[in-house]
């Protein structure tokens, strides 16, 4: 019998679809909950799912095999060419040897103070060119979402961009592209290169280790537009503080904002400084 042609689902059914899919694969990884954010500047409260254990992403990378690459870490569809599947590749294999631990699973103050930023700055936002590194759950990308932002979102972590697919779909009715990378490699560094230049760059409590310092110093100007910014929150650690005193010996200008408050889900009183950063012009 001829095959009957199906209508097109409607952008409402499709989203829907496509949000269900995303939440089973989510529940195949870990025990799901919710938990209902309200930012000052938000314009109404928003969803966020996350791991239930809070230890479950750290356990189930733990309970690995050494080299052993993640299960259930597809490449996502966008990740066509051969320096993005080589850059997607590194990136896992740095996650199986334990290189970058799961920190994605928490939600972090500074990606809601980065959020909380980015709604409470519409002008700043609205119709520009993202791109997040490190997206974790989510938290930054709804609000860039909902400002209007045009949004590239990357962590070393394929759970993190599925999390993050399903929490700004969720609650924006939008996905940003998704990149498997880690921009602390070269081949991470090249694959954000290759999208670039972007408006704006944003990152929230990226900075850990003495070593990616320099890396990001270097990257963060090549990645940005003529009159692009960098926003990067961060808690006060020693290794973020001294990454933004090297930006500023090296003449980038800095616009501060700081948030402290008690933070979801815990409600650690913590204090996070929104630096926007803008590199030296040439002339």
């Amino acid at each position: 019998m001829p095959t009957i042609p199906q209508p097109p689902l409607n952008p409402l059914e499709a989203s829907a679809r496509t949000l269900c899919a995303l939440e089973q694969r989510l529940r195949r990884l870990y025990s799901l909950r919710d938990l209902t954010l309200t930012l000052p500047s938000g314009p109404r409260p928003y969803t966020i799912a996350l791991p239930a254990d809070p230890d479950a992403p750290l356990d189930r990378l733990s309970a690995l095999p050494p080299g052993t690459s993640l299960p259930g870490q597809p490449l996502p569809a966008e990740m066509a060419n051969v320096l993005e599947e080589s850059a997607g590749a590194q990136a896992r294999r740095a996650v199986a040897a334990g290189t970058h631990m799961p920190y994605w699973g928490l939600l972090w103050p500074s990606g809601l103070a980065l959020a909380e930023a980015l709604f409470a700055s519409p002008a700043l936002a609205q119709g520009k060119r993202a791109l997040e590194l490190g997206c974790g759950l989510g938290a930054t990308a709804i609000a860039a979402i909902a400002r209007g932002m045009q949004l590239w979102a990357a962590d070393c972590f394929a759970e993190a961009l599925l999390f993050t697919r399903y929490n700004t779909l969720r609650n924006t009715g939008q996905t940003p592209r998704t990149l498997l990378l880690d921009w602390r490699s070269s081949l991470g560094r090249a694959a954000c290169l290759e999208r670039s230049p972007f408006d704006v760059l944003l990152a929230a409590d990226v900075l850990y280790e003495e070593e990616d310092q320099v890396p990001l110093l270097e990257l963060a100007p090549r990645l940005l537009a003529p009159d692009g910014v960098f926003w990067l929150a961060q808690p006060g650690r020693r290794v973020s503080r001294a990454f933004v005193a090297a930006a500023h010996e090296r003449g980038w200008q800095d616009d501060e904002l700081e948030y402290e408050r008690a933070w979801p889900p815990d409600g650690d009183t913590v204090r996070v400084t929104v630096h926007r950063l803008m590199p030296p012009r040439s002339f």
